[in-house]
């Protein structure tokens, strides 16, 4: 292995935000704060945290106090991740729908393989100290993230968790550098994964506007009840959300759902002209 570059290893990494959603006890921010720097991250989101700030964050922050100066505080998970191209999810239990699920190695794998080939921006979000996320927050993610534990005795506390996943961060990072410098390295990854994208990816904030228009449509040509939807909303976000779009495919879909709704209210008329045409 080559020698480790924290500086271009930190500068990967600042793509990476942990998000921690109203966090109760302020020292697990800070203990939060102490193992992000320890990996090298450096940007910590909170949202609507219940106590803030507070000495225990200072004194578990212990050596990584100068992160606290750097800390977001948001009041709501849309605001914290609206920017972000990939969200992750952190999940211990089984879901109504199953959402599409990668252990904590996957994930940080898929991420920085974002980060260094797109510089997509990345959110992983980590729920109450006692409940964790919501069901409607966990919708908000494109992916669960779960931490493989034994199985007689699971129990991380927040703080633990971001540990290992910013550990997961650090170490994927590292391999993709080193594989990037030796021509000798094999590197393994998927399609997906090594797939240049010829226009960027749309944001969370982007498909939050995305989502009410596709049922709005779905709504129109009566698919959808909108007072009894069932799980539809949800399963369009997990489908869409695995997908991950780019603007260009974006823009097209939201350009179909307006000409279905303008045909079906009997408001659209057929354009004689090239401009009308949808530019794909």
């Amino acid at each position: 292995m080559n020698i480790i570059d924290n500086a271009a290893v930190s500068q990967h990494l600042a793509h990476v935000r942990i998000v921690m959603v109203n966090t109760t006890l302020p020292a697990n921010i800070g203990s939060a704060l102490r193992a992000m720097k320890t990996m090298g991250l450096s940007k910590l989101v909170l949202v609507a945290p219940k106590t803030y700030p507070h000495p225990d964050i200072d004194a578990l922050a212990a050596g990584a106090t100068d992160l606290i100066e750097q800390i977001e505080i948001v009041e709501s998970l849309e605001d914290a991740i609206k920017d972000c191209h990939l969200v992750f999810g952190t999940s211990a239990r089984t879901r109504t729908i199953p959402w599409p699920l990668l252990d904590a190695r996957p994930a940080a794998q898929k991420s920085m393989n974002a980060v260094l080939n797109e510089q997509q921006e990345i959110a992983v979000v980590f729920g109450r100290e006692d409940r964790g996320l919501t069901n409607e927050e966990l919708a908000m993610a494109n992916y669960h993230v779960t931490i493989p534990v034994n199985s007689d005795y699971g129990v991380l506390n927040v703080a633990q968790a971001i540990q290992i996943i910013s550990y997961e961060m650090r170490m994927a990072t590292v391999e993709l550098m080193d594989k990037e410098v030796d021509p000798d390295a094999v590197m393994k990854v998927t399609d997906e994964e090594a797939m240049h994208w010829d226009e960027p990816l749309v944001t969370h904030e982007q498909m939050e506007q995305f989502y009410p228009h596709i049922e709005k449509m779905l709504a129109d040509i009566e698919f959808m009840d909108p007072k009894n939807p069932r799980l539809l909303p949800l399963r369009l976000r997990r489908l869409f959300g695995r997908i991950q779009l780019d603007k260009m495919e974006y823009h097209l879909l939201r350009g179909i759902f307006t000409r279905v709704q303008a045909l079906n209210n009997g408001t659209w008329k057929k354009s004689k002209t090239k401009e009308d045409q949808p530019n794909a």
